[in-house]
């Protein structure tokens, strides 16, 4: 099976000691990630210091993108082949588990070190009640992001937020090149999307998780981000992650939609960055994205045998201060309790202004389900910005397609 897999993007069997390792000696482990650009240098300077202080544990790190990743693992574990351990978000969980392609990671673990994650992030690492990912950091939260240069302070309500953007738009259709616009965001994404389903009253699953997507709060969502542009004259027409982000790095936006990921991508850009949670007309006020983790697998296929080794390991990424390095590179706050507790960390505006917006969220679930809705969701909203499909139809089409699609992946 290993000779149809795709090449990964990147390999980097890390370790510039790997002459100094006897071979025979040393316990290997295999390791597929899908770490972002901006973290990957540093996490390979660190699991190169790990092999160095552990000499007897030789780690093999190959790099995918996010959907190579799934699906190659999920390949090369079917045919008794793959990694050890397997770096990837949290809803991939679900979808490992129906497989049976990772087990319990916390009867491989020591106790002690379970004990010292930060209680939300551990959950995230949970299904069925049993831990099969170690967290790295909880976050990925969607904020909305402010050029200070331009917007003075966060608007605290949907009002305020209106006369902002609206103040900041100069498009000229005939002069792209110096239009500025006063928001923008990744609009056909269903990750954005939920956070305004959610923050309209709505729920994606039930709790037996059945698709709940039919419903007011589904029908008050679409017609909020139709309105966007239709109503509101944000926006621009066929707007998306890299048109927001380009725009906002060119001081050609002055508010946009974008995860903790990416806000030190803008600092460095220069951009004098505010960061905030994302106000709308409901109820509730904010927009409520979903927070995930990402973290460390175990594949169903490892030897009993590289225990000893995979404990060296994880006990030592997950100390305090290399837990920290690695967050802070990300924006995310980390899995560790004690490392945000460290000076380093709470220091660190950004650090800061993600756990202050993760209050602004909702757990992503986990359950292989979660597939399906992404589906479902997509193609029909896409479908109301077009004006191709009421924000009605398009409630009742996604149900129906979330729940023909769940049939599929349990193989009804």
């Amino acid at each position: 099976m290993r000779n149809i897999l795709k090449k990964p993007l990147l390999v980097l069997a890390a370790g510039t000691l790997f002459s100094t390792i006897a071979l025979g000696k040393a316990t290997e482990i295999t390791l597929w990630e899908q770490m972002e650009p901006a973290v990957r240098p540093t996490y390979i300077k660190i699991v190169d210091e790990f092999m160095k202080k552990n000499p007897d544990v030789k780690v093999n790190v190959v790099h995918y993108s996010n959907e190579d990743l799934r699906t190659q693992f999920q390949n090369a574990s079917l045919a008794g082949q793959g990694p050890d351990i397997v770096y990837g978000p949290n809803d991939n969980i679900g979808i490992f588990m129906v497989s049976d392609l990772i087990k319990p990671i916390d009867k491989v673990v020591s106790k002690d070190l379970i004990q010292k994650f930060n209680e939300g992030a551990l959950k995230s690492g949970m299904y069925d009640n049993q831990l099969y990912l170690l967290p790295e950091f909880l976050g990925n939260q969607i904020a909305l992001l402010y050029n200070k240069d331009i917007v003075a302070n966060a608007p605290k309500n949907w009002e305020e937020f209106l006369k902002i953007a609206q103040a900041n738009r100069t498009v000229d259709a005939k002069d792209k090149a110096n239009s500025k616009y006063g928001f923008l965001y990744n609009e056909k994404e269903p990750f954005w999307f939920v956070g305004f389903y959610n923050g309209f009253g709505g729920e994606i699953f039930d709790s037996k998780n059945n698709p709940t997507l039919d419903n007011q709060a589904m029908i008050d969502a679409l017609t909020f981000v139709r309105d966007i542009r239709a109503k509101y004259n944000l926006g621009e027409a066929g707007m998306d992650y890299d048109i927001a982000s380009q725009l906002f790095k060119q001081n050609k936006a002055a508010m946009i939609l974008n995860g903790a990921w990416s806000w030190k991508e803008y600092e460095d850009a220069g951009i004098n960055l505010g960061v905030a949670p994302m106000p709308i007309p409901s109820k509730n006020g904010y927009a409520l994205f979903t927070n995930a983790s990402k973290g460390y697998s175990l594949s169903e296929n490892t030897s009993d045998k590289k225990t000893e080794a995979l404990n060296k390991f994880f006990d030592y990424i997950f100390s305090p201060e290399i837990n920290a390095e690695i967050s802070l590179n990300q924006s995310q706050a980390p899995g560790i309790e004690a490392a945000r507790e460290l000076s380093q960390v709470k220091n660190d505006k950004l650090m800061q202004d993600s756990i202050e917006t993760i209050k602004y969220t909702v757990p992503m679930p986990v359950v292989p389900e979660m597939r399906a809705i992404w589906d479902a969701v997509r193609p029909n909203l896409e479908a109301v910005l077009n004006g191709k499909m009421t924000p009605e139809d398009a409630a009742k089409k996604m149900q129906k397609d979330a729940v023909d699609g769940i049939k599929i992946i349990k193989g009804e």
